[in-house]
């Protein structure tokens, strides 16, 4: 154990090269987005403003701000203006996470965030800290975990490591909308500081490297919005690739005897534990390419933790379906069933009218003005066919304890839920699934996400009921016997 030092520290002195960091960033942004030098004088007279002031509070910040930690609890000290002293017994941390990002790497340096079961956020926070003093804290609050005692010869914990060869096949299936988002933001932005054209350059590029085998330089509009779509899947593809690369880059999962160890990140390392007993439930993902060759995400629900991905975090970020079940039935103990039960074909007719009613409704309208707007009726079978298919990829099953859930056609969704997790049941109809005997049977868990939840959509009325009154039978017993 280390030894229990209760001496106030301050936070490390190269923090302000965070903060400047920041700031410069925060400049260089604000100048560049502003292509008029009026707007560029008010920035820079903005950014001479926020120095003067935001300096000397940064600096008091950081004077103010000190802790100390023991193998009991965690003090700290600070505030400027509000002054706060918070206690974090060791007993009630439930993780600590070190996350170094690039700059924080050359530096030397790390973010330390406590974690608690009683909050969704850290309840303290110390940026930044050298890394040995972070792996000090760490080992104090008691999260450390040891493997093994020199007495005995304990075997190999069970693990999951996703090697470089692996992580270069899981980013070519990756997809990022977002990031392409991003991007149109960024080159929006580029365009008005007058440092490009987007349309100049993006015709200059179909003339170039799409059109130039034609004689003509006439080419329709549906090539060029054929060429656009191209050009817009192989960018998502390329960002989904990289933004996959950086984020799970070294991942290595290490299951303890109390707690779970995980460690991975190309510019930012995250690195901290997470106790079984926050694990709420497993959603196994993937999609039909995957699929096809018998590639799987699983991710662990967690209960108050601090995440990026609301609430979900990576497990086992691409693997075989042989190695989901070996480890994710160690985290959450479960068996695969082998049959699972259909929702009601009825979902199928309901489904149909909605997605006639949304593709007509804008249709009808637009005919108004837009006669070309009939065409939108040739979706009605591709709608109708969506409608199919969801019917086909949505089943359930209550098998061994746990409620295993199947959804979605592309990015498809196994969740496995133990029935001792449940906090709340819940059965809701809108007005049409009332008018086909319909309801949608839902279970929450602790923590779960807003989005992202386990819920059966389309049951027949009395199988909901029947199913709900034995999922809370079991609840009831499993209570009663802890």
């Amino acid at each position: 154990m280390q030894e229990t030092s209760a001496v106030f520290r301050r936070l490390h002195l190269l923090t302000f090269v965070h903060y400047a960091f920041l700031a410069i960033i925060g400049f260089v942004i604000a100048w560049t987005t502003s292509p008029e030098s009026s707007i560029q004088r008010s920035s820079l007279i903005f950014s001479v403003i926020y120095l003067v002031i935001m300096g000397p509070i940064s600096l008091a910040k950081y004077l103010r701000f000190r802790y100390y930690v023991t193998s009991e609890e965690l003090v700290m000290h600070y505030g400027v203006f509000k002054r706060v002293r918070r206690n974090i017994p060791s007993d009630r941390v439930q993780n600590v996470a070190i996350e170094r990002n690039f700059l924080a790497r050359i530096l030397g340096t790390a973010v330390v965030k406590i974690e608690t079961a009683g909050t969704a956020q850290a309840e303290g926070v110390l940026s930044f800290v050298s890394v040995r003093e972070a792996n000090r804290i760490r080992d104090l609050l008691h999260t450390a975990e040891t493997t093994h005692t020199p007495e005995e010869d304990t075997p190999a914990l069970p693990s999951f490591h996703l090697a470089l060869p692996r992580l270069l096949i899981s980013s070519v299936y990756q997809f990022s909308l977002g990031l392409f988002a991003v991007l149109v933001g960024v080159l929006q932005q580029l365009e008005l500081a007058g440092l490009l054209n987007i349309e100049v350059t993006a015709r200059h590029i179909l003339e170039r490297y799409f059109f130039e085998i034609t004689s003509s330089q006439e080419y329709t509009l549906a090539m060029l919005i054929t060429a656009l779509i191209l050009i817009t899947l192989v960018l998502c593809w390329i960002l989904g690739f990289a933004q996959n690369f950086i984020r799970y880059y070294n991942f290595h999962i290490e299951l303890g005897l109390e707690k779970i160890h995980r460690k991975y990140g190309l510019i930012t390392l995250r690195e901290g534990t997470l106790p079984y007993k926050r694990v709420q439930s497993l959603l196994i993902r993937s999609n039909p390419l995957m699929r096809l060759h018998d590639w799987y995400r699983m991710e662990m629900q967690t209960l108050g933790l601090e995440s990026g991905e609301r609430g979900f975090q990576p497990a086992m970020p691409f693997a075989k379906w042989a190695e989901i079940v070996a480890l994710g039935s160690k985290i959450r103990p479960f068996t695969v069933p082998e049959t699972y039960t259909r929702i009601s074909r009825l979902t199928i007719r309901r489904r149909c009218l909605r997605y006639t009613l949304l593709i007509l409704a804008p249709a009808a309208t637009l005919y108004l003005w837009w006669p070309y707007a009939v065409w939108g009726l040739t979706l009605l079978p591709i709608a109708w066919g969506i409608a199919w298919l969801q019917y086909l990829y949505h089943s359930w099953t209550f098998h061994d304890g746990n409620l295993f859930i199947r959804r979605r056609i592309l990015s498809q969704q196994l969740w496995v839920v133990p029935v001792e997790r449940f906090q709340a049941f819940e059965i809701n109809a809108t007005f049409f699934q009332r008018r086909l005997g319909l309801c949608t049977l839902r279970v929450d868990t602790a923590g779960a996400g807003v989005l992202r939840h386990p819920k059966i959509i389309d049951l027949k009325r009395d199988e909901a009921e029947k199913l709900l009154a034995e999922l809370y039978d079991v609840f009831r017993g499993r209570a009663k016997q802890d």
